[in-house]
């Protein structure tokens, strides 16, 4: 009987060591050096926020974590733009809304100008509310390296 719990330990051994190092490591998850990224946020009024972000060059994915505090109503659009050159048309990339939890967490896939801009610092976040439709704050997103 004993030798029999002794197999069964044995042949289970391997599946709980693999099991067990799941949450830490997975083989398709590169080991890259990640650029990081802020930015502040302000306007007209006394509300404010900040953005830290990473960009994943191999997959080309910009995760990020949006705070803000003291706005004038929700937020009805927020997204990036960039370049930030007067006289050039802006790519956006949308900040999925309705922005749920403050940090708000949030991930996009990039394409090679759009993280080539980023890059060089040439990128920007607005928050948009009903009473500023413009933008009630908006801040440029810099490199932190």
């Amino acid at each position: 009987m004993k030798a029999i719990k002794l197999l069964a330990i044995a042949a289970l051994l391997p599946v709980v060591l693999l099991l067990s190092g799941c949450g830490s490591f997975y083989p398709g998850d590169p080991v890259e050096p990640k650029p990081r990224f802020s930015a502040a946020l302000k306007g007209e009024t006394a509300a404010w926020a900040s953005l830290t972000a990473s960009y994943s060059p191999l997959r080309r994915i910009l995760t990020w974590s949006l705070s803000y505090r003291g706005l004038s109503g929700p937020i009805t659009w927020a997204e990036f733009r960039g370049p930030d050159i007067e006289g050039t048309d802006s790519a956006i990339v949308p900040i999925n809304l309705p922005l749920e939890g403050n940090p708000h967490p949030g991930a996009a896939t990039l394409t090679d100008q759009q993280a080539a801009d980023l890059e060089a610092g040439r990128w920007y976040v607005t928050l948009k509310t009903e009473k500023f439709p413009a933008g009630e704050l908006r801040g440029p997103v810099m490199p932190t390296r």
